[in-house]
């Protein structure tokens, strides 16, 4: 539902469809400084992304089983027209 934080199982699901949880991460939010060096695994991340929403790149739009992470203007329009 929109506006509830992603379960474990969501962000696991989107890091799966994306190629890994890496590109999940917004490694330009000020949490990720606090949690990058806690972090021994892939679980760990879907773990402290489950807890701190900040931690994840948006936006985010799954629509065919394709994904879209972050803004990309011309990424967008393309699935906009689809």
């Amino acid at each position: 539902m929109i506006g509830e934080p992603l379960s474990t199982d969501e962000i696991r699901f989107l890091a799966e469809l994306a190629g890994g949880v890496e590109l999940l991460l917004s490694k330009k939010s000020p949490k990720y400084k606090e949690y990058r060096d806690r972090a021994a695994s892939p679980e760990d991340w879907i773990a402290f992304m489950a807890e701190e929403p900040r931690l994840i790149k948006r936006p985010i739009l799954v629509e065919g089983g394709q994904i879209l992470i972050g803004f990309d203007q011309d990424a967008w329009t393309a699935a906009v027209k689809r």
